[in-house]
């Protein structure tokens, strides 16, 4: 369940990305991120307990698009970033970048199968006739533009994944990660 929760924040970094990219990642990125999600997740985790989140992907996914969407508006995140060393936009761009390294450090070889399974259960979406035609349509498209955030972070490079690395255990405490 951590992991699904975790396939559904990806799209939030995400989100907040002005799609650029940096260079490629370092040490010092890496732990700003680091110490900058440890300050922000007790923000995240009282959103979601405000808007009495029920753990299930769709709302999951709906409540990080929201909380993301509103870091914008709050001064204070600014300068927590700041601390460590990001603005907004160097914050989205690093963040997108740490935490698709981490997923394709974390999925390793089975990232090619999560994607597979993510194909299957579009299968079995698209022949079931028990749920309902706008349903499975809304449904399918979510899986689709999971399996297009799985295919990248599949493709992070080789550099992006060493640097995370050394990471793994901090990253593993904000992520949730639990093997």
């Amino acid at each position: 369940m951590r992991l699904w929760r975790l396939l559904v924040m990806l799209p939030a970094f995400l989100f907040v990305s002005q799609g650029a990219w940096c260079a490629g990642l370092g040490a010092k990125q890496v732990e700003g991120f680091i110490g900058a999600m440890q300050e922000l997740k007790p923000y995240f985790d009282q959103y979601a307990d405000e808007a009495e989140d029920d753990g299930d992907a769709t709302s999951t996914s709906r409540l990080m698009g929201d909380w993301a969407r509103s870091l914008k508006d709050q001064r204070e995140v600014e300068g927590m970033l700041k601390k460590h060393g990001f603005n907004v936009e160097s914050w989205s761009e690093v963040s997108q970048q740490v935490t698709q390294a981490y997923m394709a450090v974390k999925l390793g070889k089975d990232g090619e199968n999560v994607l597979g399974q993510m194909q299957q259960s579009v299968d079995e979406i698209q022949a079931s006739k028990d749920i309902p035609a706008d349903s499975k349509a809304q449904m399918i498209e979510q899986m689709k533009q999971s399996m297009v955030e799985m295919e990248k972070t599949l493709a992070t490079s080789v550099e992006n994944r060493e640097a995370v690395k050394p990471f793994i255990p901090q990253l593993d405490t904000i992520f949730d990660w639990q093997e």
